[in-house]
């Protein structure tokens, strides 16, 4: 595996510290795709593919984060439960001046089938807005991140037409914006952003759909 150089603002895409994430997450996937292709394929388990990618990859050498995974999201002092738990917390130097200061990646396998694009919305994207009054994930900045696992060969910009629709009929209470792209590497992968409005708050999710399909498991 190859070691990776910290990215830094010259070096991110412009615009933001979400970017510098992006291209952080962008960079290793790229380089988890090559070596699963090579050796260790990946299976088709999204939490075993975003403990790879974390453990491997993302924290591979120091940067400007801390990625962890399967982290207890909002705690209830009403029944002393959590109620969500993310799949990636991303941390930074404020985490330790303010709890509170994190990003959160979700991530989700997509194949093209309704199944997995309606899982997308009601156990992805619906937690960041849903129920509005308190959702199963904090938006501290008003940004967070989907990121989708492309385990088969497909249309990307055609799926994601397909989750723009189903989060119209979904997402009760909530206002979906288009999906803008905002950058794709040839067929390899695609960033989008969508905005989202309810009465409680109002967010962005970028949508990084990344094909893994051919570092899958026969």
């Amino acid at each position: 595996m190859s070691s990776f150089k910290n990215e830094t603002v010259n070096t991110a895409f412009e615009g933001g510290v979400i970017n510098i994430i992006i291209a952080h997450l962008t960079k290793c996937g790229t380089q988890m795709r090559m070596d699963c292709v090579n050796s260790h394929p990946l299976e088709n388990n999204e939490d075993k593919i975003t403990n790879r990618l974390v453990s491997t990859y993302l924290n591979a050498e120091p940067n400007n984060f801390r990625y962890e995974p399967q982290s207890l999201e909002h705690y209830d002092e009403e029944t002393n439960c959590y109620i969500g738990r993310t799949d990636i917390k991303v941390i930074s130097g404020d985490y330790f001046r303010d709890s509170q200061a994190y990003y959160i990646i979700e991530c989700k396998c997509i194949d093209g089938t309704s199944n997995l694009n309606r899982k997308y919305v009601t156990e992805g994207v619906a937690r960041f807005l849903i129920p509005t009054a308190k959702p199963k994930y904090s938006s501290y900045y008003a940004q967070n991140i989907m990121l989708g696992y492309v385990i088969r060969s497909i249309n990307i910009p055609e799926n994601t037409a397909k989750i723009k629709k189903l989060q119209n009929q979904i997402l009760e209470n909530v206002t979906a914006n288009d999906f803008l792209l905002l950058c794709h590497a040839g067929l390899d992968y695609y960033v989008y952003t969508c905005q989202y409005q309810s009465d409680k708050r109002n967010i962005e999710l970028r949508h990084l759909f990344y094909d893994l399909s051919a570092a899958m498991c026969n």
